[in-house]
């Protein structure tokens, strides 16, 4: 075989391999990141193996769920336990059972849970998570499963004081938040006037209100329900006529239709079943 015979060989054999499966190895063993860029590639062709995340979930069998775990009666992480507990857990953990797979979960926080979700961190995003347009332009917000607003969490002695929006809009009224949900969003864009400290622990903020250190809890009607439930110190005020009006719903990544699908139907199938009200007198009422 002459020289320009075995050129011709091994050119049309490179071309092969280009096109086929080894091709991604083949292309990239002599470059510097040559094993990373094969490394992706199969990460790639692997993942081609499930049609949606819903397939993938039951064959490694486990789901793993985000949650902020500070945002009582939906999540909570109890430091004795180590464990979260709560109305959303309770749920998962049948949204679990449904797929014949084991709830694992791993902590979020709110300003960081549109960002870890996306980073594929966890499956579903849950945990109190309001439902709203924002969050659908980046994610899918599944059906809602219970209504509720924005309210203030107060101190019993003041239930008189705080009426209305204009009564907490003032200079002199403190108000405690947690960052980056839903209720820092409403202090930012209604409570101007007042004066505002974000404070990184939700669950701090109903015994600073109870003591004196902030006067106001932006926060859920359902939340504050629990609060001033739990601390005699505490009032919800205004829960029958909130400020605004929303759902909660669970959060999981765009664009798999399998996936959210089957997440609506098995909300639909939880509500039929009584599975939401139960959970409701047991976290809430």
């Amino acid at each position: 075989m002459n020289k320009w015979t075995k050129k011709m060989v091994a050119s049309t054999l490179a071309a092969t391999l280009l096109m086929t499966g080894t091709g991604a190895f083949a292309a990239t063993a002599g470059t510097p990141n040559g094993q990373a860029v094969a490394v992706e590639a199969a990460k790639k062709q692997d993942n081609k193996k499930f049609e949606s995340r819903l397939d993938e979930i039951i064959a490694r069998g486990y789901i793993v769920v985000g949650t902020p775990g500070d945002y009582k009666p939906f999540t909570y992480l109890n430091p004795k336990t180590n464990e979260f507990e709560g109305y959303d857990i309770d749920a998962m953990k049948e949204f679990a059972k449904s797929l014949g797979v084991e709830a694992r979960f791993v902590q979020t926080s709110w300003p960081t849970m549109m960002d870890d979700l996306l980073a594929n961190k966890f499956d579903i995003a849950v945990g109190g998570v309001t439902r709203n347009t924002d969050r659908q332009k980046k994610a899918h917000m599944g059906d809602p499963y219970i209504e509720f607003g924005k309210a203030p969490l107060i101190r019993a002695q003041d239930k008189d004081k705080y009426k209305s929006l204009a009564d907490i809009n003032k200079k002199e009224v403190r108000i405690g938040v947690n960052p980056g949900g839903t209720n820092e969003k409403f202090v930012r864009d209604y409570l101007k006037n007042a004066t505002v400290t974000v404070v990184q622990n939700n669950l701090d903020i109903p015994g600073l209100v109870a003591n004196g250190t902030y006067d106001v809890m932006i926060t859920d009607t359902i939340e504050a329900m629990v609060y001033s439930k739990a601390d005699s110190r505490l009032y919800a005020a205004l829960t029958d006529k909130p400020f605004t009006r929303s759902e909660k719903a669970y959060m999981i990544p765009r664009g798999d239709f399998i996936f959210a699908s089957y997440l609506d139907v098995w909300m639909d199938e939880m509500k039929l079943q009584g599975k939401f009200d139960e959970l409701f007198h047991k976290w809430v009422k």
